[in-house]
């Protein structure tokens, strides 16, 4: 049987000031890790902690000087209940999957990302966990990727106007948000495009306007696919 790594002491590497990929991607063992020792930290490859799912908690203040962050930063850590965003208020760029996967979070404050120039794939996939999502803090945004919020089911509204910038979204936007009852998309009259399965799997929708949509010029595959408790659709465009 392959040993796990359940401790480690991050005091050896006090003076790193980036951090290359893969850095504990995997390690499930792990229940606590103590940051501190790396307070010079600017940037950090992809799969940061990816796959850490023993993690019950992370303190993230020790991280206070990143700028950027690769993809799958924090994917799979599905046993963080709470995550304190607020020591990344300077991030700039979050890569791929930044909290994709996180399923065991049940709130969460966007508003340290404020700062924000770019969203990646995958940004909150799969943190079903969440039931509610304040989007005020990404109103600057104009594109976001792919599977935005693909499968947050436990969302059960969710206020679209601070993402009014918006010109295109990637595919799988709210992908298997089935937990929703109702959806205003007019705050999205801007966009000129969306991406493949738009709301598909949003089986909790019974009626949906699309009228705000007007601009659109290309639809992806599957745009409402398996949406089927919708009762009332209206598609004048």
């Amino acid at each position: 049987m392959a040993a796990v790594l359940t401790v480690l002491d991050l005091t050896p590497l006090a003076h790193l000031t980036s951090m290359s990929d893969g850095f504990l991607q995997g390690c499930p063992g792990l229940t606590k890790l103590d940051l501190t020792a790396l307070p010079r930290l600017t940037g950090v490859g992809n799969e940061f902690l990816y796959g850490c799912s023993g993690l019950t908690a992370l303190e993230l203040a020790p991280l206070a000087h990143l700028t950027r962050l690769g993809n799958t930063f924090l994917h799979g850590c599905s046993g963080l209940t709470a995550l304190e965003l607020t020591p990344l208020r300077h991030l700039t760029i979050v890569g791929d999957g930044f909290l994709g996967g996180c399923s065991g979070l049940n709130n969460l404050d966007l508003t340290p990302l404020a700062h924000l120039t770019s969203v990646g794939y995958g940004f909150l996939q799969g943190c079903r966990g969440l039931k509610t999502l304040e989007l005020a803090p990404l109103a600057h945004l104009t594109r976001v990727g792919n599977t935005f919020l693909h499968g947050c089911s436990g969302l059960t509204a969710l206020d679209l106007t601070p993402l009014a910038r918006l010109t295109g979204v990637g595919d799988w936007f709210l992908r298997d948000c089935r937990g929703l009852k109702t959806l205003e998309l007019t705050p999205l009259a801007h966009l000129t495009r969306v991406g493949n399965t738009f709301l598909g799997g949003c089986s909790g929708l019974t009626a949906l306007d699309l009228t705000p949509l007007a601009h659109l010029t290309v639809v992806g595959n599957e745009f409402l696919y398996e949406c089927s408790a919708l009762k009332a659709l209206e598609v004048t465009l």
